[in-house]
């Protein structure tokens, strides 16, 4: 392993792994970068020897730069099937289940099975993970599917009663409701959309970084698993 850690030093001095605000799991907070899967990208950088740095940027900027750049990583990226060559790829690290939600108030709205929400309004952000698996259960863009540039935009409206459904994963959504000062219980949970194809939360370098390092980072995640500590990783955040 230090061998392999030498040759790669020696080819690059420093990795910079790029990030978006995505709460739990990346963010900003009062300008310190922190998350569940950023702590667990910071610590496998530590025990794999490798020096890395963390910069914070709109996702479609990072998403392009970590392709772009040989020395180069995201954290937290979905892994879909359109993906899967453009990445070498490190995990499954930390994700939650992805369920439509709808204002409490609006009992009117009460889809029981996927084949019954596009009846309904949604809104995302344009060019989310999300957005091919909502085409698939019927949603149409300029229709019944609202497209924005942040998540901000359609929240705005869905409380203002003006978009019935929004989407989320269960770790994710509560960090969102908190922004707009909710603790929850104005929002009902629906029906799960399944999101086996996304493959969760990975740890995803540039296909220029030695396979060697891609082997060791997933070697010592798996020891985190096995040593209990991702679990201490979520509890930071994750308050049941």
């Amino acid at each position: 392993m230090l061998l392999l850690c030498g040759q790669f030093a020696y080819a690059v001095q420093t990795l910079t792994i790029y990030t978006e605000q995505f709460p739990p799991y990346n963010f900003s907070n009062k300008g310190q970068l922190q998350g569940i899967n950023l702590d667990i990208t910071r610590t496998l950088c530590e025990r794999v020897k490798v020096e890395c740095q963390f910069e914070l940027l709109p996702w479609a900027r990072a998403y392009q730069l970590a392709q772009n750049n040989s020395a180069a990583g995201l954290v937290s990226t979905a892994r879909t099937v359109q993906r899967e060559t453009l990445f070498q790829w490190v995990g499954p690290l930390v994700s939650s289940r992805t369920f439509f939600y709808r204002l409490a108030t609006n009992k009117h709205i009460n889809p029981t099975d996927l084949n019954q929400v596009s009846a309904y309004s949604l809104g995302l952000v344009r060019g989310n993970v999300y957005e091919q698996l909502v085409y698939e259960v019927g949603f149409e863009a300029d229709k019944n599917l609202l497209q924005f540039s942040h998540h901000y935009e359609y929240m705005n409206l869905f409380f203002k009663n003006k978009i019935d459904l929004i989407l989320g994963s269960e770790y994710v959504l509560d960090y969102q409701l908190q922004q707009f000062g909710h603790g929850g219980k104005e929002v009902v949970k629906l029906v799960e959309l399944p999101v086996e194809k996304l493959g969760g939360n990975y740890l995803a370098f540039n296909k220029a970084v030695p396979k060697e390092i891609i082997a060791q980072f997933n070697v010592q995640l798996q020891r985190l698993r096995e040593e209990g500590e991702i679990d201490s990783f979520k509890n930071l955040y994750i308050h049941n």
